[in-house]
């Protein structure tokens, strides 16, 4: 078994398009988001929670879904305070505004146990678009509620800032490339490799040896999964000490991720290879299941960023667990089992991939 997994290695190194998915594609990627300052896309969603539902509240909203640089989450309207927050700590939220009960009450008895200020909540990540949002919201919410009459500024809006732990978009990115690095290769070099193997009738004689089926594969998985672990080593490697990008979890923990995610996309690249009739369709195929998800998974921006239902879709693809795994260890220091939730969406995804290689999967 150990031979077969050595020989497998070694003819993985000597293949050039395997050794460019596992290793330059994504390094090159790190070179560049390391490079250059990309800030990437910072939510400027803003939920309202209307705890008055009169005219004043309605007008209020109207005025705030006029500035150009907040896009006012009207699909939340019935989300709660909790819910709210959260989502403002993952970043999937920019602000929130809690217009309270008896805002459209008259203004002088807002000193006499009358309506209290309009709260805005948001956390500490960009300070600079913050003290912005501030000031324009002080603005719209002291037009709306004076009509003209002398009003406390002090009465208009209370700030509630909640303190975030400053990470940088290269720390969030570094997970993503990680992750895009593990799925392309697992996905483009098995379902090459096998497609090969068919090509040339390797599966076929492979039924006539003494050599059971099962260690074939076992040292084909074996292979890759080893090969993952070292492009993850390298990867945070060039990241952590070349760019300075930061770890704050246990690595370990990212490499038992890594595993997770790396059997799930061999699985599907062992799908495809059933389906591609030559080695270049393979790789086509790999690049169209592969490409999409990158994209839609948050590998370089948070899926709340994503327009229509995507985030919602993007929910159900398989690198997004993985990703919202390996942040939540490396970037929130959170131990293996708080990303149970990750982890069991990723073993789902093991047992349907693999049940599907086994039904679709032909030697000839």
């Amino acid at each position: 078994m150990l031979a077969l997994v050595l020989a497998n290695l070694k003819m993985m190194v000597r293949n050039r398009q395997a050794v460019f998915w596992a290793l330059f594609f994504p390094l090159l990627l790190v070179v560049v988001f390391g490079l250059f300052d990309f800030k990437g896309v910072s939510s400027t969603g803003l939920v309202i929670i209307d705890l008055s539902q009169g005219p004043r509240a309605d007008l209020l909203r109207e005025r705030l879904e006029g500035i150009e640089f907040l896009e006012v989450e009207s699909d939340q309207a019935s989300i709660s305070r909790a819910k709210a927050v959260d989502e403002l700590v993952d970043g999937d939220l920019g602000y929130m505004i809690v217009i309270p009960q008896g805002f459209d009450d008259p203004v002088g008895e807002a000193g006499a146990g009358g309506p209290g200020p309009v709260e805005l909540v948001y956390t500490t990540r960009n300070p600079q678009r913050n003290q912005l949002v501030d000031g324009a919201v002080r603005s719209v919410v002291s037009d709306v509620r004076s009509d003209g009459q002398p009003i406390v500024p002090a009465q208009m809006v209370s700030s509630d800032i909640i303190a975030t732990p400053e990470v940088d978009y290269f720390d969030t990115v570094l997970m993503g490339l990680l992750a895009l690095g593990i799925m392309t290769n697992s996905i483009i070099s098995i379902a090459v490799r096998i497609s090969t193997y068919r090509n040339q009738s390797i599966l076929k004689r492979l039924l006539v040896t003494p050599l059971p089926i099962w260690k074939f594969f076992a040292g084909e998985i074996t292979a890759h999964v080893l090969l993952a672990l070292v492009q993850t080593g390298i990867i945070l490697a060039v990241g952590v000490f070349v760019f300075g990008g930061r770890i704050e979890g246990n690595v370990g923990w990212l490499l038992v991720i890594t595993v997770l995610g790396s059997i799930v996309f061999l699985n599907v690249g062992f799908i495809l290879s059933a389906w591609a009739r030559s080695p270049a369709a393979a790789s086509g195929m790999g690049n169209a299941v592969a490409l999409p998800m990158m994209f839609f998974a948050g590998t370089f921006f948070s899926t709340a960023a994503l327009p229509w239902v995507l985030p919602e879709v993007a929910q159900f693809l398989p690198l997004t667990p993985m990703l919202e795994a390996l942040r939540e260890v490396a970037i929130d220091s959170a131990p293996l089992w708080d990303t149970w939730p990750h982890l069991a969406a990723l073993g789902v995804w093991v047992a349907a991939t693999a049940i599907a290689a086994t039904r679709v999967f032909r030697f000839s």
